[in-house]
């Protein structure tokens, strides 16, 4: 199994940070971003306000290192559920499923992504 984002998928992931932190509206908040899980190969974004947690978005890659489905936890999560369900879109990249998981000790959103 291929357990890591490859080259180009990480440069995706940056550019979405960058996005972040260079949109106004986040310039109280602080963006970070890094691996979160070397067994999984998930790379996390996290967004913080005056230390308190608000969302994390971990990227999950596929056999073939491309970013396969983001898992989403926090704040808002009805909110970004309805706007990525109203466009299919995340990011800029095409959303083949997206729905809520309360399997887990955290409620998320479980997004697939079509190839891109």
């Amino acid at each position: 199994m291929y357990n890591h984002l490859n080259k180009e998928s990480l440069q995706r992931i940056e550019n979405i940070v960058n996005g972040f932190r260079n949109y106004p509206a986040y310039a109280a908040y602080t963006i970070k971003s890094y691996l979160y899980d070397v067994h999984t190969g998930a790379h996390a974004l996290e967004i913080s306000r005056n230390g308190q947690f608000v969302n994390l978005w971990l990227f999950m890659p596929g056999i073939n290192g491309k970013i396969e489905s983001i898992a989403v936890y926090g704040s808002n999560l009805k909110g970004h559920l309805n706007s990525i369900l109203s466009s299919m879109t995340v990011f800029g990249m095409r959303v083949s499923s997206a729905e809520m998981d309360y399997s887990g000790s955290s409620d998320f959103i479980d997004i697939y992504l079509e190839d891109y």
